[in-house]
This record gives structure tokens, sequence and C-alpha cells, in this order.
């Protein structure tokens, strides 16, 4: 991660601090969402990257959304404004999304009635196109992304890594517990996805009490509560 960083920010002393894989980040009032990598550096800038091999993935409002999370992750109560941390949302990308034959876009805020000068919100967001591979330090990580050889990429760090969990015998049984793990969330949330659906349609038909959705479908009278307010059918 801190590779990727500095090459496509192009920082070459920024330090990772912390990251986390498959980060999970609740919304009490709407969607909830699992960022592909949380990271935050030495100077407190927090990152979320997202790998899409979709343009339909990485549409610019799923990226406000994202940016928007990583807002309601950095909110305490109490905390001032001017203590917010940076955020930056990047987008690794299959495909080139805007169709400008760039291997990298930024977007950000400006204020239209000033020249265009930049809103100082400290909230950007950056595409990364992996399709353009120029002979560049970011061409050839995009290169690297897309590489399935080992003994080809540029960069030895991504190459002993990918060799560690392609070749050896413990670096392939670490990567099968982690697909294991991805899947058996996947289809905890398929479940419990389906259940609030089965709650939500309980609620609308008025004829159960909250004890009652709760005794069939397995959960509490607290969730099932919450799941009415949450989607406006209380009674």
């Amino acid at each position: 991660m801190e590779l990727l960083l500095r090459i496509i920010l192009e920082k070459p002393f920024l330090i990772v601090t912390e990251m986390h894989a498959q980060q999970e980040v609740p919304n009490l009032y709407g969607r909830e969402v699992r960022f592909d990598v949380f990271a935050r550096d030495a100077d407190g800038t927090e990152y979320n990257i997202e790998v899409q091999r979709s343009n339909e993935g990485a549409i610019p409002k799923r990226a406000r959304f994202h940016a928007s999370m990583l807002d309601t992750m950095s909110v305490e109560k109490g905390k001032s404004w001017k203590d917010f941390p940076p955020t930056m949302v990047i987008f690794i990308t299959e495909g080139d999304v805007f169709g400008g034959n760039l291997p990298i876009y930024h977007a950000g805020r400006y204020i239209k009635e000033m020249n265009f000068q930049r809103f100082e919100d400290e909230s950007d967001i950056i595409y990364v196109n992996a399709s353009y591979q120029e002979d560049t330090p970011l061409g050839w990580l995009l290169h690297d992304f897309r590489c399935t050889d080992p003994a080809e990429m540029h960069y030895k760090l991504l190459a002993d890594r990918a060799n560690f969990f392609k070749t050896n015998e413990h670096g392939v049984s670490k990567m099968c517990r982690v697909m294991e793990e991805i899947e058996e969330k996947g289809i905890a949330k398929g479940v419990a996805k389906a259940t609030r659906n089965i709650i939500q349609n309980f609620l609308a038909k008025q004829n159960l009490t909250y004890e009652e959705i709760a005794a069939g479908t397995n959960t509490t009278v607290e969730e099932v509560a919450r799941i009415a307010k949450e989607s406006g059918l209380a009674y």
C-alpha cells in the first residue's frame, strides 16, 4: 500500500501507519459500505482504495458516497471541524472510465465564481486507469497490477509478494483462508439482507406485532423496531 500511494501521489517519502482490507463502515440511516482498503498515512490523511473491473462500479456518484463514508468514520461528538482529516478516495479501474486516454484523473472541488480557485475541503477523488501502461513509474505499477507472472513485474516488492501467494506453501494457504473468509462474509451479508427484506414485508402488512415478527425471523424485538424505524414502517 505504501508503494502504491507513493507512486500514485508522487510522494516518495509517504509512510502508511495503518491499513485494513475489507473495512466495513456501518450506516445507521441507509446503505453501508465495505472499503476494499482503508489506510492512513503519517500526516493523518485517510484513504479508501477501490479496485474496479467494470466502469459501472466506478461511477462518480459512488466515489462521492465513499468519500462521505470516509468522513462518517472521522465524525466524533464535539470534534472541531478544523480537526477533520484530509481524505482521498482512489479508484483503480480496469478500463478508462472517462475516455480521456490518460493514466490518472484528479477530481476536486472548485469555486466557479473565483476563476475555479480550489475549494479547500481537503477531500479528493482520484481515478487510476489501469489500461494505460506508459513507460513511467505509474505505468510500471499499472502493468504489475494486471500482470499474472511475478517474473515479468517491474517492482520487486510486488513480485515477491505475488510469488509468495502463488508458489509458497504458507502463502497459498494464507490466500485460501482469506478467500474463504471473504466468501463467508458475503454469504452472511446475503442472509442478513434476506432477513431484513422479510421483516420489512411483515412490517408493511402491519398484521403482526414486533414480537411475532422477531419470533418468526429468529431475531430480536429491538432489531425489528430498528428496521421499522429506518424503513419508515414503524407502527
